[in-house]
């Protein structure tokens, strides 16, 4: 990882420390999947349209990544900072799978609940953010192409 990437991630990461209870390795600002990304989302989720939640989370969110959790959080951008207001979902690493589809603009990846929920987000990756994206989705348990 650059020297940017390590200071971009440190930063996000910083910012939502405090509100956990666990050492957080990775955070990344994620938004619900658009109407660009819905064919991949089907594709993603094998066509299957039941189940989406991403309503249930605010749009955008703050998703942070520990050893044993991952949190979401509404935020709220603060210049080149971001005030995390309060933290309004929590999933075991273990009962959560994640697949990804990375294009050239856009990081699409799908949080899917050993109790079936799913919650389709995405982050964009362009203008040099494909690595943070990378070490956000490694975090996540997520290979990809």
């Amino acid at each position: 990882m650059d020297k940017k990437t390590m200071k971009q991630m440190a930063k996000m990461v910083d910012a939502v420390q405090p509100h956990c209870d666990e050492e957080i390795i990775a955070a990344m600002t994620c938004s619900h999947a658009g109407s660009m990304s819905s064919v991949l989302v089907s594709k993603l989720m094998g066509g299957i349209g039941g189940g989406m939640k991403s309503s249930d989370l605010p749009n955008p969110v703050f998703i942070a990544v520990g050893a044993k959790s991952i949190y979401a959080f509404n935020y709220a951008p603060k210049g080149f900072k971001f005030k995390i207001k309060k933290e309004v979902l929590r999933w075991s690493k273990d009962e959560v799978s994640v697949v990804a589809e990375m294009t050239s603009t856009m990081a699409t990846f799908v949080l899917t609940m050993d109790s079936g929920e799913i919650y389709p987000l995405e982050v964009p990756t362009m203008m040099g953010g494909k690595e943070l994206v990378d070490v956000f989705l490694k975090a996540l348990g997520v290979s990809h192409e």
